[in-house]
């Protein structure tokens, strides 16, 4: 049977391969959380990861998949069409393959250089191994101003499933996202102070906040405290790193198209893919940053951390939150791991410390992660009650995203709404016209937070959901409850 974590193996082995699979709650790294957790490290626990796929021609690849059944794929034609029917085919019974040379005919060169041609067939048998998936829906198709074009497909099987397609102007497939659908049975929430009842019943410790975002401003809707306390947050900080990288691009001191160089002392550890990537290779700006929030690749976001320089940041700092002190120095992924698995003895010095001590403690951390390399069980342990992470209240995080949502009005900002809405992190509710979104995880933190409109570009709102237990949480009934209280968002 084709479970969540077997949904999120895949996506993982589509991008970087997979390591141990688990909970999503018991990863340990600094990451993205959707649907379903792998690996380790912060942000391991991504319950949905994009799977960069390739070309679809649609020239002479003699497929080996057995036909699928009949389907209506609605309105879909041209490349993405016949896109969206190969995939179909590759996940029906008795299919095989794809075989390499028919993965080089429908992927896109660069993500083959990144997943072999073998990964791909064991995604796709994986995925074969349960109840035949049926095609129960076609979501609208999205057009870029790149000539790409992306639609979502509803399954049913086993479990339900998301698969989003993109196409490049070639015709290839340039995106490749599968991810567990809403379930049948989600939990009722009628209510702000119910979902708060509900969270609260899960155990840990849950922050619920809700925004009205216009104008570049956050006016609160609902939280779950009077007086909430900041909460720690996983990789949701990297929304003010992507603000800090739009300042400097509108300021002249970096552009979209600029590369960055891979360097060994940059390099973090797992979510991501460019950590595997070789030292001295480049990689575009406008492609870190999606990387960063699409599959909340810990390297990339050090990469730009480093390119906009701690100016730029504590900056960015200073446009969400009003005590910008508590966020300094913004740790990057890297030093996460370096603080809070690599020197315990460092790390029961951080709590105490005020600002300019956390400065000099940072300077002190040991270089070397390779006791933490290709070790899952080496960064399980809990650490937020010690104060190591970043911690954020809801309303920061509502006000990050609503900078951002500003930002994307300028000419320095025009991709920040393809780079915050590529992973959607959930099934996107009916009746929403955009979604964008970012989480995070490391051990005992699981967040959420979506940026969801329903009519007007640029007026949303925001539902951020911050969960904290001193042990490993079982992220299911959570993100269950998550999904069922995006539809509170959008106006029936």
């Amino acid at each position: 049977m084709r479970g969540t974590v077997a949904i999120a193996c895949a996506a993982v082995l589509l991008t970087a391969g997979c390591s141990t699979g688990g909970d999503p709650s018991e990863e340990a790294g600094v990451g993205e959380v959707t649907q379903t957790a792998s690996g380790s490290g912060p942000d391991a626990s991504q319950e949905s990861l994009p799977v960069t796929t390739a070309p679809d021609d649609g020239a002479g690849a003699t497929s080996t998949a057995a036909p699928a059944p009949p389907t209506d794929l609605g309105a879909l034609d041209g490349p993405l069409r016949e896109a969206s029917q190969w995939v179909l085919d590759q996940l029906a019974p008795g299919a095989t393959g794809p075989s390499a040379e028919e993965a080089e005919a429908r992927f896109a060169s660069d993500f083959l250089d990144q997943v072999p041609a073998d990964q791909l067939e064991l995604v796709f048998a994986t995925f074969r191994e349960g109840a035949p998936l049926t095609l129960t829906g076609v979501e609208d198709v999205q057009e870029h101003p790149d000539g790409s074009a992306g639609t979502v497909l509803t399954l049913s099987g086993d479990d339900p499933i998301r698969l989003s397609i993109r196409v490049d102007a070639d015709g290839l497939i340039s995106g490749l996202l599968l991810q567990p659908g809403t379930p049948s049975d989600l939990p009722e929430v009628s209510s702000w102070d119910g979902l708060d009842g509900q969270f609260a019943a899960l155990g840990g410790t849950n922050q619920v906040f809700v925004g009205e975002v216009a104008d570049g401003a956050c006016e609160t809707v609902h939280q779950t405290s009077d007086q909430p306390e900041p909460a720690p947050s996983g990789s949701v900080f990297k929304l003010i790193v992507l603000s800090a990288v739009v300042e400097a691009i509108g300021a002249g001191e970096l552009t979209w198209d600029e590369d960055l160089t891979i360097v060994p002392e940059l390099k973090s550890l797992p979510t991501g893919e460019l950590q595997d990537r070789a030292d001295g290779s480049t990689v575009p700006v406008r492609e870190a940053a999606g990387l960063m929030i699409s599959i909340s690749d810990n390297t990339a976001t050090d990469l730009l951390m480093d390119a906009v320089g701690p100016e730029r940041l504590q900056a960015a700092v200073e446009r969400v939150s009003d005590d910008p002190d508590r966020l300094t120095p913004l740790l990057s992924t890297r030093q996460l791991f370096q603080l809070g698995w690599n020197a315990p003895e460092v790390r029961e010095q951080w709590a105490q410390a005020d600002v300019s001590e956390r400065e000099q403690l940072v300077q002190e951390l040991p270089e070397d992660l390779s006791a933490l390399q290709g070790n899952p069980f080496a960064v399980n342990e809990v650490l937020w009650p010690e104060g190591v992470g970043w911690f954020l209240t809801g309303e920061e995080i509502c006000t990050a995203h609503a900078v951002l949502q500003d930002q994307a009005d300028t000419e320095a900002g025009q991709p920040v709404r393809d780079i915050l809405s590529a992973n959607p992190g959930l099934p996107v509710p009916e009746g929403a016209t955009y979604q964008g979104f970012k989480g995070g995880s490391v051990p005992g933190v699981l967040a959420y937070s979506f940026y969801v409109e329903d009519g007007e570009e640029g007026a949303g709102t925001v539902l951020s959901v911050q969960i904290s237990h001193e042990r490993a949480i079982m992220a299911n009934s959570f993100t269950e409850l998550t999904q069922s209280a995006l539809g509170l968002l959008v106006t029936p």
